[in-house]
């Protein structure tokens, strides 16, 4: 049989052995919780890494877009906005006339803001105008015939021109134009192209008399002055 002493011995041994396994499960305790959180702090960093790569790549991908296809885009007001009239006078031959004269002009206008990055830039221009309209307009003025849309000879030959160069007609409401331009480029300027339009588009200009309501919305663009090739 143990004595006292051996009794007391045991017991104090009992209870280091206990305190020793708390201290162990505590110290274990407190490791499991540490390594959750140095789990979270992984996984959070994992995910702003990816989405930081993600966007990385969209960049990437949006910027070789851009190099790609770059384009310019000129809007024209063509019911306020009038070619010369020695143009308009000639007919087809001036619609094709126009059209180079007015791809020249666009062109050095380009290279003194984009420098040589105007060289990659395709040109896209799109002309609105009541056809019907301006074609008794003119006729009264001896520039066209007086056949009722005789203006379309010029503006289809405009059109054939150049491959991105349109002469639309906006119909005969009033400020027809003005509504079509306003369509291809709603204000405020940033906002004129959606997806890769607006990542492709280097430059927008447009055209407009001081008359037309779109000259205090679409003010802050590259104005085009009409002497250039208008």
């Amino acid at each position: 049989m143990l004595g006292d002493s051996e009794l007391q011995a045991l017991n104090s041994s009992l209870r280091t052995v206990a305190d020793d396994d708390q201290r162990h499960h505590q110290e274990l305790h407190k490791l499991l919780d540490q390594f959750h959180f140095l789990l979270e702090s992984y996984n959070r960093l994992k995910s702003d890494y990816e989405e930081e790569r993600e966007g990385r790549e969209r960049y990437k991908k949006l910027a070789r877009a851009q190099e790609r296809n770059p384009f310019i885009l000129v809007l024209v007001d063509g019911d306020g906005y009038l070619f010369k009239e020695y143009l308009i006078k000639a007919g087809a031959e001036g619609g094709v006339k126009a059209a180079r004269l007015l791809n020249d002009s666009i062109r050095d206008l380009a290279h003194e803001r984009l420098g040589i990055e105007a060289d990659q830039c395709r040109i896209m221009v799109r002309i609105y105008s009541n056809i019907l309209g301006l074609s008794r307009t003119m006729a009264r003025q001896g520039l066209v015939g007086h056949e009722a849309r005789s203006l379309s000879t010029f503006a289809s030959s405009f059109t054939r021109a150049q491959d991105l160069f349109d002469y639309i007609d906006a119909g005969d409401k009033k400020e027809g134009a003005d509504y079509k331009i306003r369509g291809m480029s709603p204000p405020p300027p940033p906002q004129y192209f959606v997806g890769e339009w607006r990542a492709h588009c280097r430059q927008k200009c447009f055209a407009y008399s001081q008359t037309t309501t779109s000259a205090s919305i679409y003010s802050s663009l590259v104005a085009m002055t009409p002497d250039t090739f208008l």
